[in-house]
């Protein structure tokens, strides 16, 4: 399948990375607004068609569809233009910065006969798709899944993984930017949220930058979010919770999980298997780290790319559509209102 490439930043390598594996598709065309870091992102791939403006991208017949991996206040009338040009979209999370720009995606694809898919890449992480069959598993009884994402923005900006837009209100934030994964998330483990509560505090910036969502469920369930870009030490943790007690908590994106079922300490030889036990944890996530050193850990565009591919051969739903994405949005939306107004707040997806 030939693919046209929009925006040229740092999740555009990723994206090609995927490509290069997957043996049906074939980058053709790349555009950017900054057509010297296009013709610079094409040269290595050996890619001649570029653009600094995508609409003349659309107009390269046998095109199946266009990546965009632009920033999210673009991403409505980049797939609504393309819908309107019969192009399939693939696009970077998240979908929008609101709701409404999400519908008009939708009825635009709709209307046109397109297909959308949102790059909502963390639940096709392997060691994600595990805690998921262990949440589903007969007996387990999923009590709770939190997840938390703890990170420091200037060191992300200064190793190149996040950019000033990030922190800008425009784009959505730091709630927009990773709430958006953890808010997919949670409505894929827990398919029945009605109420969301929040506290948070703009510590070093102009958005929400630590954070905490307390998630109800008509099933008695509950999700927690803690999102903070202030704190030193990263963390990127999901954990679910059974009836049993049983916690079982995946690592990211070196990709390890531990399942807590150590007994309380009451003896000489609960200290000693307690120690090693603690051991082991240790050995386990830094040898994980060593080994991605080497072999880059897989993110899970690989799949999702793939599953779109296949989606479009075969005619099948998109592994995320366009209404999967506007959920989360909306769930963000009322996260982003819970905070604002300090009160719970009703979630209805559509």
């Amino acid at each position: 399948m030939n693919v046209g490439l929009i925006g040229c930043g740092r999740i555009a390598s990723t994206h090609m990375r995927a490509y290069e594996t997957i043996n049906k598709t074939k980058v053709i065309a790349i555009s950017d607004t900054d057509i010297n870091r296009a013709k610079a992102f094409a040269e290595p791939y050996k890619i001649d068609k570029v653009f600094s403006n995508y609409l003349d991208l659309f107009e390269i017949k046998d095109l199946d569809f266009v990546d965009i991996c632009t920033p999210t206040s673009t991403h409505e009338a980049i797939v609504c233009n393309a819908a309107k040009s019969g192009i399939n979209a693939l696009m970077e999370k998240p979908m929008a910065r609101n709701s409404k720009e999400c519908e008009k995606m939708i009825e635009e694809s709709r209307k046109h006969g397109t297909k959308l898919c949102i790059c909502h890449n963390q639940l096709f992480y392997p060691y994600v798709r595990q805690l998921k069959k262990i949440a589903d598993s007969e007996g387990f009884g999923l009590t709770y899944f939190r997840t938390r994402v703890n990170e420091n923005f200037e060191f992300l900006r200064a190793h190149g993984l996040a950019h000033d837009w990030n922190i800008s209100p425009e784009h959505g934030g730091i709630l927009w930017e990773v709430g958006c994964h953890l808010a997919y998330l949670q409505s894929h483990f827990l398919k029945d949220i009605t109420e969301v509560y929040s506290l948070g505090v703009k510590a070093k910036y102009q958005v929400w930058d630590d954070l905490m969502v307390l998630l109800r469920t008509s099933s008695q369930r509950y999700g927690i979010i803690e999102i903070s870009w202030i704190i030193q030490e990263p963390e990127m943790m999901y954990e679910v919770v059974g009836a049993n007690g049983r916690r079982v908590q995946a690592f990211l994106p070196h990709g390890y999980i531990i399942d807590r079922m150590q007994n309380s300490i009451g003896n000489a030889g609960d200290v000693v298997r307690s120690y090693f036990s603690d051991e082991k944890r240790v050995f386990t996530k830094w040898s994980k780290f060593v080994k991605d050193q080497v072999k880059k850990p897989q993110l899970g565009h690989i799949d999702l790319i793939g599953s779109y591919v296949e989606s479009l051969e075969k005619g099948s739903p998109s592994p995320v559509t366009g209404e999967d994405g506007r959920n989360a949005i909306m769930l963000l939306e009322c996260i982003e209102k819970s905070l604002k107004e300090q009160r719970a707040v009703s979630y209805s997806p559509l």
